[in-house]
C-alpha cells in the first residue's frame, strides 16, 4: 500500500481537499439543522407585521394572537376572486412567497413596461391576503401586501383596508426595505403612517385619489386622500406613492372592487 508522504505536493494538496471536505459537511449540516429555526424568524416577522394592521395587539405569543384573529386566503389578481383552491396545501397560504414567484414565468403575469409604475415589472399572479377577525369571527379588516420601487430599494409593506366599503385604509407598515435612515427610512415613523389611516382610495365616482404629496391639502377637497410627502425624502415618497397607486388602483381594483359589492365576505 502506498504511503503518502504529508510534506510532498501532493499530500499539502490531499489534506487541503480533505479539510475542506470536512468543513464542507459541518457547513451543509449547520444550515439544515437551522433552517427550522430560520424559517421560525420569518413566519414570526411576517405574523408580527400583519398584526401591526390589524387591529389587534399581540396578547401572550404571537402566534396564539395571529391564530385567533387572522385568516390567510389566495386571491386570483386578474379576477379578484378568492382562490385557496388552486394550491393542494392549504397550509401554504399564508407564507405564499409572491416575491420569488412574480419572478418565474410560469407563475406571474409581465407588466407593460407604460403601466408598470410600481418598477417591479411583472407580479405574482396569486397574492395572499389575511382578514382580521374579530372574537365572534366578524372580518374587521383585509390586509394586503403591497411594494414596489423607492430610491435606493424595493420597499415591502401591507395596508389595511375596511372590508365595509373596499376603499378607506385602516393602517399601513412597512417591513422591509433599504432606504437612507432618517429621511426615506422614515416611512417607518408611526406618526407618518398614522397619516394613512382613515384616507380614502377613491371618490364617490370611483375615481382614485389617494396621493402622497407635498403641501398636502388636509383641509380641501383633498383632505379625505391626501398623504404629506416624507420632509427630505421626495423619492422615496414619490416611488411609495407610485407603488401604492399601482396596486390600489391597478392590480387590486378586481378584488376591492369585489369587496366593495359584498362578494368576497359573505
Amino acid at each position: 500500500m502506498l504511503k503518502l508522504n504529508k510534506d510532498s505536493v501532493l499530500g499539502t494538496f490531499v489534506i487541503i481537499i480533505s479539510f475542506c471536505l470536512v468543513c464542507s459537511v459541518l457547513v451543509s449540516s449547520a444550515v439544515v439543522a437551522l433552517n427550522p429555526f430560520k424559517e421560525a424568524a420569518i413566519a414570526n416577522d411576517r405574523q408580527v407585521n400583519i398584526l401591526k394592521v390589524s387591529g389587534f395587539e399581540v396578547k401572550g405569543s404571537v402566534a396564539a394572537t395571529f391564530a385567533q384573529h387572522i385568516e390567510s386566503h389566495l386571491i386570483d389578481v386578474a379576477t379578484g376572486e378568492l382562490a385557496d383552491d388552486k394550491i393542494s396545501d392549504k397550509s401554504q397560504i399564508e407564507s405564499y412567497d409572491f416575491a420569488s414567484l412574480s419572478k418565474k414565468p410560469q407563475f406571474s403575469t409581465k407588466i407593460p413596461k407604460d403601466q408598470d409604475k410600481a418598477g417591479i415589472r411583472s407580479f405574482s399572479n396569486l397574492m395572499p391576503i389575511y382578514f382580521s377577525k374579530d372574537d365572534e369571527g366578524k372580518v374587521i379588516r383585509v390586509i394586503l401586501p403591497f411594494y414596489g420601487q423607492a430610491l435606493w430599494s424595493t420597499v415591502y409593506g401591507y395596508v389595511a383596508i375596511d372590508p365595509q366599503d373596499g376603499n378607506t385604509v385602516k393602517g399601513v407598515t412597512f417591513y422591509s426595505h433599504g432606504e437612507t435612515p432618517g429621511l426615506g427610512g422614515e416611512i417607518e415613523n408611526p406618526r407618518w403612517q398614522a397619516q394613512w389611516v382613515d384616507k380614502k382610495l377613491r371618490n364617490e365616482a370611483g375615481e382614485y385619489k389617494f396621493q402622497i404629496v407635498k403641501n398636502a391639502d388636509h383641509e380641501g377637497a383633498g383632505k379625505d386622500f391626501d398623504i404629506d410627502a416624507l420632509s427630505g425624502a421626495t423619492l422615496t415618497s414619490r416611488g411609495v406613492n407610485d407603488f401604492t397607486d399601482y396596486w390600489m388602483r391597478t392590480a387590486y381594483k378586481p378584488f376591492l372592487e369585489k369587496l366593495s359589492q359584498g362578494e368576497i365576505i359573505k
